[in-house]
This record gives structure tokens, sequence and C-alpha cells, in this order.
């Protein structure tokens, strides 16, 4: 099994705080069964749609050191799930996290949600798409720009400009 304490230390503290739990606050040391604990898809989706926006905003920004601590499989279908959710915080919270979860090692399936997402209805997850597309245009240029050339057209006025400008058409 691979080790959770692999998880750089900040984002530990960051993880153990977003998620309410004692050992943060006593600063006692968790165990690896705590860890995995925290990082099991149960427990991240809770975290996705908590109520507090700081919390969701948080996970967001942890979601792809923690993807790349899971096995491709999971992996793969953690972003397949979250992206077709009927939840929007958890479409919003993978959103943001394909921003910046590394292409390597690959993701199958990161490209395809970024296009599903695309057409999601709330324009936050729209706009989180067009940066993502953006910022991970050399894996796919010509599915990625075609994502950007589609939301450059968005009817939100707020997604049409972060689309234009990364295509440079501001």
């Amino acid at each position: 099994p691979r080790r959770a304490i692999l998880l750089a230390p900040a984002a530990l503290a960051a993880l153990l705080a977003a998620s309410g739990d004692a050992s943060a606050a006593s600063g006692a040391a968790p165990t690896d069964d705590d860890i995995a604990a925290l990082a099991s898809p149960a427990h991240l989706r809770r975290l996705a749609e908590h109520p507090d926006r700081e919390r969701r905003i948080m996970l967001a920004g942890l979601l792809p050191e923690i993807l790349l601590l899971m096995a491709p499989i999971e992996r793969t279908e953690m972003v397949a799930s979250w992206a077709t959710s009927s939840s929007p915080h958890l479409r919003l919270a993978i959103a943001r996290a394909l921003r910046h979860l590394q292409a390597k090692p690959r993701t199958p399936g990161v490209i395809t949600a970024l296009e599903h997402l695309a057409g999601d209805p709330d324009p936050s997850i729209r706009a989180a798409v067009a940066e993502a597309a953006w910022l991970r245009r050399r894996e796919d240029p010509g599915r990625l720009i075609a994502v950007l050339h589609r939301l450059s057209e968005d009817d939100n006025l707020f997604v049409r400009e972060v689309a234009r400008l990364a295509l440079g058409d501001s």
C-alpha cells in the first residue's frame, strides 16, 4: 500500500485542518491510517460538499497532490465521477484541481473531463475549465484550444473574457 505520509507537511496540515481533525490542533502526528482515511474518496467527497466555502476551496487546492497519491485507475475514476457528478461542488473542485494536476504521470480522461465540464451550467465551473484548458494546452492543443474557442463565445461575460484572454483575443 502507498504511504499517505508522502503528502507534503503543509498539505497534510491543511487537509487535517479542513477536516476539522482534532489532531491538527493538538499537534499530534497522524498515523498512516488516519491520513489514508482523510484521503479516501468518501471523505474527499464530504469535504468537497462541505457547507464552508473555505474548506471547499482548500480541498480544491490540495486535490492535485492527493490525486497523484492515488493509483492511476483510482485517479481516473475520481476525475470521471466528479466531472459528471450531479453536485456542482464536486464538479467545481475537480475543474479547479485539473488546472494544476501534473501531466506526468498521465491521467486518462482529463481532456475529456474538461471538454465535458466546458458545457456545465455553472459559469464558475466553465471559467475554471477555461483556465485549465489554457494551462494544459500543450497536452492536446487541438482539443483544448477548441474548448477555449467554444468558451470564448459563452453567454457569461466572465467566462467569455477568461477564454478570450487565454486565446489572446481580449
